[in-house]
């Protein structure tokens, strides 16, 4: 779109990177983190600035930032969450609220699939703020991610989708993704939330 620009995060968008996370775990995992707005907004903003934002990219329109979206590769795979930060929610959420939102946590971490392959993508965290949805940024966010992983040399994209969100089950199959069924061990697909590998081949095999 010619009014949304995209470009490399930084550290000085870890508000705005806060916002969206929160906003992509209450659509597409509703209840994992408990308690007010504000509170998991604080939460994710800690996790954030306690580890590298990989290779995550920002779409701004206007100069305000309304999507994000990261890619991870088998070199440089997905930051991986402090415990010792995720241990903070009680504090920052409230006793109650905070260990539901740990518990909540952990199974997500449990959830998440092995890193790519040498010749894969993984596109992860892709969200476009609630205000702007169904204008087509996210599109824009995937095709950004998609050359990326290209001009790395990979071959294929892949990406995680719950089973339940449907809404983007239904985007990425629009965008040429096939589903697979997804299988971690015996514990981890029991305690995991239920969910979907996607693949895309992106270029030729050579």
């Amino acid at each position: 779109m010619a009014d949304a620009h995209l470009r490399e995060a930084t550290t000085g968008d870890i508000g705005a990177l806060s916002r969206l996370l929160v906003q992509l775990y209450a659509h597409e995992l509703p209840g994992m983190l408990r308690g007010k707005v504000e509170a998991q907004v604080e939460l994710a903003r800690r996790l954030l600035h306690s580890a590298p934002l990989g290779r995550r990219y920002v779409l701004e329109r206007a100069g305000e930032v309304v999507g994000m979206g990261a890619l991870a590769t088998h070199d440089e795979p997905r930051p991986e969450t402090p415990p010792r930060v995720l241990l903070q929610a009680p504090a920052v959420m409230g006793p109650r609220n905070g260990i539901w939102s740990i518990l909540g946590a952990a199974r997500g971490l449990l959830t998440i699939a092995d890193p790519p392959k040498p010749d894969e993508g993984q596109i992860h965290s892709v969200v476009v703020d609630q205000r702007f949805r169904g204008e087509g940024l996210g599109g824009v966010l995937l095709r950004h991610l998609e050359e990326d992983a290209v001009g790395l040399g990979k071959r294929r994209g892949v990406l995680q989708v719950i089973t339940s969100n449907v809404g983007a089950r239904a985007f990425y199959r629009s965008a040429g993704y096939s589903e697979a069924e997804l299988r971690r061990g015996p514990t981890r697909d029991r305690l995991a939330y239920p969910s979907v590998l996607m693949r895309k081949q992106l270029a030729p095999a050579g």
